[in-house]
């Protein structure tokens, strides 16, 4: 009976660790592409690294409703930001990796120079906490939560007047 329960034992702390290490290595993997998809895609404007680590359709889960985005249009998105607020940054406070699922905790930070969703420029630098689950196959996102502070960006826009 000892026995049995020693081998059982055994079989899940070897077992356990076999699966760990295979998602510990997978680990880096995901957290430089997302790092890169921020630093150098969001941050920098260069989109073409969006191709390495985004499918070329993503499920975008975002306000009430998921919808499926594609790389281009993605990419398009991040270009709208990048003229509406030139020195955009998106920097990850936080970043978890688990599996095939990363999680970051982001601000973004910029100052409105030009056109935003029919908002006129008004020199305001802002600032939004962001909050961003994404779903990896192969390598590739496939799948993105998004939830941030639209109501304080507006807000600091002039868009919807603050009490």
């Amino acid at each position: 009976m000892r026995t049995t329960l020693c081998i059982s034992i055994l079989s899940i702390l070897v077992l356990g660790g076999a699966c760990n290490s295979s998602t510990q290595s997978n680990e880096p993997d995901l957290k430089s592409a997302v790092a890169a998809m921020f630093e150098q895609g969001w941050n920098q404007g260069q989109i073409e690294v969006f191709a390495e680590s985004i499918a070329d359709t993503v499920l975008f889960h975002y306000a009430d409703s998921p919808g499926e985005v594609t790389l281009d249009e993605m990419s398009q998105m991040v270009l709208h930001w990048r003229d509406a607020f030139p020195d955009l940054r998106i920097d990850i406070e936080e970043l978890i990796v688990e599996n095939d699922i990363a999680a970051a905790r982001l601000t973004l930070s910029g100052t409105h120079e030009k056109l935003w969703r029919g908002a006129e420029p008004t020199g305001q630098k802002v600032t939004m906490a962001l909050m961003m689950f994404f779903r990896f196959e192969d390598g590739k996102m496939v799948e993105l939560w998004e939830v941030d502070d639209q109501l304080g960006f507006q807000k600091q826009l002039g868009i919807i007047p603050s009490e």
